[in-house]
């Protein structure tokens, strides 16, 4: 499928928006976030997927709010060769059209274009690769199942693997599960659907013939109860006639019985004593086959470990002629490795004398520095401690001053002020003054005036003496403050306070500046560190340390020109020596050990055979085997006539016994006065049985068993057809299942290639895979790190996800479809954009890869790659 043009209008907040896409390449739609670039991804969907009269939510969402207009969605696109122009009005209008440009057929419009559209794309269109090829801004970004379904890359990888496809459509074994699924559950292959339904059949047919049997049964029971009891009626009545003669009888039996038992006793004994022999014969023949059985297993035991000992001291000599060369390799490199070592120490006792000598001059100017603040700390908390002031001081000493100021406006308000000026005289509480010089004063008690003839009183109000006091109160208690405090004005207390507080923090930041030089230390630690460093450094700098520095530092010259790669590959010569050694020598370990066990046991197997062959002769000197036989069918001939004779004793023991029991002849004559009555009673019982079998023989029972057992053998035909038809299924389901699995491990090899050769674009030459037998990444090397998918971080993951989907695209070529990527690289770092670019345009040749991004920067990397920016003329969902 090749996408030419996609046109929304009025979709979600995008009011129009047009794209062109070239039929191959890489095409980025660039715009800003919310600008409609994911909005471009669902219409397309919606689209393909719904008829213009669907009222789904996702549909209805697309619509504008605010805004009564339809929602258009129109591709261009060509499928198989075909080109059409698709265009569906949904929400308002819910109209669809399809054209064909360049071609006679005719427009197809409503529920036919759709149909129309949904079959070509359902034959000629892998939907389960436009799917996964997708990668969706708000969907978790997963792997790519490339075993389930995606019929174009499967034949695109079979063909790649040189091989026609193995398992076909899928649709086969998915009708195969489908009819399996009918008759067995996928899990754990119980009955379900119609075979459950027969199981159930059968269980209830089965429980029905067992009821219709009991009841059945009910009858055969009562017809036996009355035969019992007519039985029993009958022999009442004869034992009523015969009662006489029976205590005759017993009598004369009685005397035989006593003989009998004798008998019998005798016969008993005469049976224990040939079981007995016949016993020890049975016991010593099996001895004797015991015997010859063990000299048999032991010889061969024998014969089969000295053959192994000899194969196993064929292979000890070369196993312990390499374990003589792998010791000589070990020694070589482990000389290799001290020579090494002493060359690295001595080159990094230097770099370790460099880096104290820096540590001590960095210790020096830190302290330092902490030396100087904690001075400027020391004169800092020494002026605080010269005017710091009380929590809230300052403000008691302002509100002293505000109240200080009410009092005397308040007094002010109170007296009346006087003021005198002119010429002449005048007097004030008969004091003379003069006015020319001016007079003003305020009047707080009754004054007299006198001017010439005229007498002024002049009256104060009447608070005016408890407004003075408040005014004297207020200012004593201003005064008290100020004292206790020692400054000269509520002023210079704020003043105080607000130097206070500054040094509070010139105090606060200069400890946290020496928190920070300090860290986790104290400066206790800083000075003991700083004097090791100096001691260590005037160590080294003594002319005897020097000279066997100097030496040292002279060796690496002589050696190679990097100890540490030298040391690190002595190293790992080593450890493969070391590895050779342990290997050649538990090699040859064991096939000594090996060698000498089996020697070993052959001597032991020897050693029984011969107790077994002595045993064995000596058996058969005391009693060869024919006449051990010859006895023991002797015994047993003896032993068989006793039982019979004793058997034949207890028979006629049993008869006798039969005929008169001891207790018999008292029972019979204590009977014969109850018989008369229990004869009367077993009549009404016969009656009664015979009733019974009359009501029960009216119910049809026997045709109630005879329905049931047709029913069940019905039920037992359907079921074994069911199951029939179901182990048919699973066994046809099973073996496709395994040809298919089959054909998925020959797919790993083009598949892997194929991931590789974009992977080493970004990994470099060193990178690999591993893929399951889905076909999904289970691991993740670059050079010698190996990472399992799950660790990987977000944006290896990213990466990852990418290179998949790219490495299909390429994969399946010109029968593929457009793959979307949308708002990727976000974890990706800007070193592997580039790198990520080249693998995103190795798919330009044969498919069309579009990238909504809303920093084009990201996809800088891209060769040959088209733009399209969004026109903003709306806002979708990004």
């Amino acid at each position: 499928m090749i996408l030419h043009r996609l046109k929304i209008e009025d979709f979600r907040g995008v009011v129009r928006e047009e794209v062109d896409l070239p039929p191959r390449g890489v095409l980025v739609i660039e715009g800003p976030n919310e600008s409609g670039k994911t909005s471009l991804m669902d219409a397309l969907e919606m689209l393909l997927e719904h008829k213009a009269s669907s009222g789904r939510a996702e549909i209805k969402a697309a619509s504008p709010v605010g805004r009564d207009v339809p929602v258009v969605v129109e591709a261009e696109f060509t499928v198989d060769g075909e080109r059409m122009r698709y265009r569906k009005e949904f929400v308002r209008g819910k109209r669809t059209s399809l054209e064909f440009p360049g071609s006679a057929r005719t427009a197809l419009a409503g529920d036919d274009a759709h149909d129309y559209v949904r079959d070509v794309l359902d034959r000629q269109v892998d939907r389960s690769l436009w799917r996964a090829l997708r990668i969706a801004q708000d969907e978790p970004l997963g792997q790519v199942d490339a075993s389930k379904g995606m019929d174009s890359l499967r034949r695109a990888l079979d063909a790649a693997a040189g091989g026609e496809d193995p398992t076909g459509d899928d649709s086969l074994v998915e009708r195969v599960a489908e009819e399996r699924n009918r008759y067995l559950t996928s899990r754990r292959g119980e009955p379900t659907g119609d075979l459950a339904r027969s199981e159930a059949r059968l269980t209830e047919a089965r429980a029905a013939l067992s009821d219709a049997r009991a009841r059945h049964a009910e009858l055969d029971a009562a017809v036996a109860d009355h035969e019992v009891q007519s039985s029993v009626h009958r022999a009442r009545l004869e034992s009523l006639d015969s009662l006489d003669a029976e205590v005759t009888r017993l009598e004369a039996a009685g005397r035989a019985v006593a003989e009998l038992r004798g008998a019998c006793a005798s016969a008993d004994a005469e049976v224990d004593r040939a079981v007995a022999a016949h016993d020890a014969v049975l016991r010593e023949q099996r001895e004797r086959r015991g015997l010859v059985d063990r000299a048999s297993t032991e010889q061969r035991r024998e014969s089969d470990l000295r053959a192994e000992a000899t194969m196993a001291a064929e292979r000890l000599e070369p196993a312990q002629e390499r374990a003589r060369r792998s010791r000589t390799e070990l020694d070589a490199a482990e000389e290799r490795v001290t020579r090494a070592r002493m060359q690295l120490d001595a080159l990094r006792a230097v770099e370790e004398r460099d880096r104290r000598r820096a540590d001590l001059e960095h210790l020096d100017r830190l302290l330092e520095t902490l030396t100087s603040v904690g001075e400027e700390l020391r004169r800092k908390e020494a002026e605080l401690s010269e005017v710091d002031v009380a929590d809230g001081a300052a403000e008691v000493i302002r509100r002293a001053d505000d109240a200080l100021r009410e009092a005397v406006v308040r007094s002010a308000a109170s007296a009346p002020r006087v003021e005198i000026a002119g010429e002449g005289e005048f007097r004030v509480g008969g004091e003379g003054l003069d006015a020319s010089t001016g007079w003003t004063q305020e009047i707080i008690e009754d004054t007299v005036f006198e001017v010439g003839t005229v007498t002024l009183t002049v009256v104060p109000a009447g608070d005016t003496d408890a407004v003075r006091r408040e005014e004297k109160a207020a200012r004593a208690h201003l005064d008290h403050l100020l004292a206790a405090l020692g400054v000269e004005s509520s002023a210079d207390a704020e003043r105080r306070a607000r130097r206070a507080e500054a040094l509070r923090a010139e105090i606060e930041a200069l400890r946290r500046r020496r928190a920070d030089l300090l860290g986790d230390d104290t400066a206790e630690d800083l000075y003991a560190r700083r004097d090791d460093l100096r001691s260590s450094t005037l160590a080294e700098d003594s002319p005897f340390r020097r000279e066997e520095e100097g030496g040292a530092d002279e060796a690496p010259h002589e050696g190679p020109a990097d100890p540490a790669s030298e040391a690190a590959s002595a190293e790992a010569a080593l450890v493969r020596c070391r590895a050779e050694d342990r290997a050649a020598s538990a090699e040859a370990e064991t096939l000594r050990t090996e060698y000498a066990t089996r020697i070993a046991l052959a001597d032991e197997a020897a050693h029984r055979l011969s107790e077994c062959n002595a045993a064995l002769t000596a058996a058969r000197d005391a009693v060869p085997d024919l006449k051990l036989d010859e006895s023991l069918e002797q015994a047993r001939v003896r032993a068989e006539a006793a039982r019979e004779k004793a058997r034949q004793a207890k028979t006629r023991l049993g008869e006798a016994l039969a005929d008169a029991p001891p207790s018999l002849l008292e029972n019979a004559r204590a009977s014969h006065a109850a018989l008369a009555a229990e004869e009367r009673e077993s009549a009404a019982a016969v009656a009664t049985a015979l009733g019974r079998v009359n009501a029960i023989g009216d119910q049809g029972r026997l045709d109630g068993v005879a329905a049931a057992e047709r029913e069940l053998e019905a039920a037992e035909r359907e079921n074994a057809a069911l199951w029939r038809r179901a182990r048919a299924a699973d066994l046809l389901y099973r073996t496709l299942a395994a040809r298919r699995s089959e054909a998925l491990l020959a797919y790993q090899a083009p598949f892997h290639r194929a991931v590789v050769e974009l992977g080493s674009l970004v990994y470099g030459r060193d990178f690999d895979v591993r893929l399951g037998e889905d076909l999904t990444i289970l691991s993740r090397r670059v050079g010698d790190v190996t990472v399992d998918y799950e660790s990987l971080s977000g944006g290896a993951r990213e990466q990852l996800a990418v290179i998949v989907r790219i490495a299909c695209a390429r994969l399946v070529g010109d029968n593929g479809v457009p793959v979307f990527l949308d708002d990727t690289m976000g974890y990706t770092d800007p070193s592997r954009r580039l790198t990520m670019g080249a693998v995103i345009a190795a798919a330009a040749a044969t498919s069309q890869v579009i990238v909504l991004t809303c920093d084009r920067a990201r996809f800088a990397g891209i060769g040959g790659a088209h733009t399209h920016v969004m026109q903003r003329t709306g806002a979708g969902r990004e």
